[in-house]
């Protein structure tokens, strides 16, 4: 539901148009009226000019994948003893409820909750954000084209093409998806030890530690080296204690 645009306001709005390109040379005085006091928006409320359910091309496909609203909030189904009458309205809520955007849903979604929900770790994994300055040509009939990288959004859009061109299932689309996935990540971390086994035999060397983890390397040593002299006093004053008492009671 919205809110049907003012029709006063959309009158003084067109009236200031042609004042600011000269087709109008007087002001009325109706116009300085409403400058001071705005016309207020209209309370009647309008089904959705926004409302695209059934209307998307995948749900055009797809017609069992988006079932036809039934119900709403807006009735109330209860049953009632036998020979009772209700009076009420069917509506449960009266007052004008404010405005809101509806829910944009893609098909993709339904996707990608599933399979960040299977590969967690996916989504902290680092991406190139590097842009090439064209747009994407890929067609997607393939998981990698050999020049962007495999991530997660990939598999994604590889199983949803499955789905909607060969006609795969939503298991079989993803099973064929990830096993393709699981490959390349394979590959890519056989070509990652290989690499730093070549980089090891050449002479490269692991790098320093920064200055602050150094610090924080001395620190800790420090704190452990201040924790046993603690520790090694604490041992001397009990055997002290320990020597003292033993002399007092052989006095005695």
């Amino acid at each position: 539901m919205y809110k049907k645009p003012s029709a006063p306001r959309g009158i003084k709005q067109a009236y200031e148009q042609l004042l600011s390109i000269k087709m109008r040379g007087v002001v009325p005085p109706w116009l300085h009226a409403m400058r001071s006091v705005p016309p207020a928006d209209s309370l009647v409320r309008e089904p959705s000019m926004f409302a695209t359910h059934g209307k998307t091309k995948f749900e055009i496909d797809n017609p069992q994948s988006s079932p036809p609203i039934t119900s709403g909030k807006g009735f109330l189904k209860r049953t009632l003893p036998k020979g009772c009458v209700s009076l009420h309205h069917k509506k449960i809520y009266m007052r004008v409820k404010c405005n809101r955007p509806p829910r944009i849903v893609f098909p993709e979604d339904k996707l990608r909750k599933e399979f960040y929900k299977n590969h967690p770790f996916e989504a902290s994994r680092p991406r190139t954000m590097i842009e090439t300055g064209r747009h994407s040509t890929q067609k997607w009939d393939t998981l990698s084209d050999g020049t962007s990288q495999v991530t997660g959004e990939s598999v994604i859009r590889y199983q949803l093409y499955l789905m909607q061109t060969k006609g795969l299932s939503k298991q079989d689309a993803y099973t064929q998806a990830t096993d393709e996935f699981y490959a390349i990540r394979a590959q890519e971390d056989m070509e990652a030890k290989v690499a730093q086994e070549e980089a090891h035999q050449y002479g490269a060397r692991p790098l320093k530690k920064p200055y602050s983890a150094y610090q924080l390397f001395k620190e800790d040593k420090m704190i452990r080296s201040s924790a046993e002299a603690f520790r090694a006093r604490r041992a001397v004053d009990r055997m002290r204690d320990g020597l003292s008492e033993k002399t007092y009671t052989s006095a005695e």
